[in-house]
This record gives structure tokens, C-alpha cells and sequence, in this order.
């Protein structure tokens, strides 16, 4: 998934990776979120997965960050789905709220591993198991993806 925005619910909670002192150098205090990840470089992936072939396999959606370290409940997934998350994790999002305090451009992509299990009745868990080898299931795909979206990228960090 070719991240479009995010949720941040340990920010929710007063976790921020730029709390504390501040340094200048960086960039501001309070940096903009509305953008933080790049128009261009999603642009990008979504066209380099579907030349790959890879279209019915890449999407973009909305990223939520969890503490971890456990997977969601039901109940947690149900809600999460009706705030219109498509993928949950436990990483990325303090660093992508870095980056953008720096000042970086930032493409943001998440290896969708398992399916959120939303009913009481199902008998489905997740798994540690079925994430690993979701993994590596998709290793080759994902090799191509960023070999070529890196070609594509030009020294100055623009788009081709």
C-alpha cells in the first residue's frame, strides 16, 4: 500500500518523537502534517507497480499507527475501519513526522501482511507467522517496486 495519509494514535496520547527540546536546525516547532507524504512520489509507485504488472496488488490508502507490541482486536479493528484506515502498524509514522519536520520528502509504503478479523463468530486470528511469510511471499514484488521507483527518481531529488 502506497501510504496517503496517516493516523497517529500514540500522538492521540501525547507521544510525539518531537516532544522535548527543541532544535532549530531541524525545522519548526509545529510542522505541517497535511502533506506529508509526496504527491509525486506516490504518483510514482502506483505507476512503477502497474508496470510491473503489479496493479491489481498495490493501492493507496490511509496508514494508522498502534502502539503495539500485539495485534488489534476485533473491536479495534471495527473502529479503526470506520475512521477509514486501510492498514495498521506499529512503525513508520514517527518517522515520517521526523522527516517532515526536516523538511524531506517522504513516500510512505506498507507491506499489507495479514487481513483484520472483524467478526466475533470468525474463527480467524493473526498471526506472527502469517505476517513473516506474507513477507516473504512478496520479497521479489517488492525488490522490483523499489529498484525501479529508485531508477525513476533523479539525483536531484526530483521525478522523472
Amino acid at each position: 500500500m502506497v501510504i496517503l495519509d496517516h493516523i497517529n494514535m500514540p500522538g492521540f496520547a501525547g507521544h510525539n518523537p518531537l516532544s522535548g527540546p527543541k532544535e532549530e536546525q531541524f525545522g519548526p516547532r509545529f510542522p505541517p502534517m497535511s502533506d506529508a507524504y509526496d504527491k509525486d512520489l506516490r504518483k510514482l509507485a502506483l505507476a512503477v507497480g502497474q508496470e510491473l504488472g503489479f496493479a491489481e496488488k498495490i493501492r493507496e490508502g490511509v496508514y494508522c499507527c498502534l502502539g503495539g507490541p500485539n495485534f488489534e482486536t476485533i473491536a479495534e479493528c471495527r473502529m479503526l475501519n470506520s475512521l477509514g484506515v486501510d492498514a495498521v502498524g506499529m512503525s513508520t509514522v514517527p518517522e515520517v513526522i521526523v522527516a517532515g519536520h526536516c523538511g524531506l520528502r517522504v513516500l510512505g509504503m506498507s507491506l499489507v501482511t495479514n487481513k483484520a478479523v472483524m467478526d466475533y463468530n470468525s474463527e480467524a486470528t493473526a498471526s506472527q507467522d502469517e505476517v513473516l511469510q506474507a513477507g516473504k511471499d512478496s520479497a521479489r514484488f517488492l525488490e522490483k517496486l523499489i529498484a525501479l521507483l529508485v531508477q525513476r527518481i533523479e539525483p536531484n531529488n526530483n521525478v522523472s
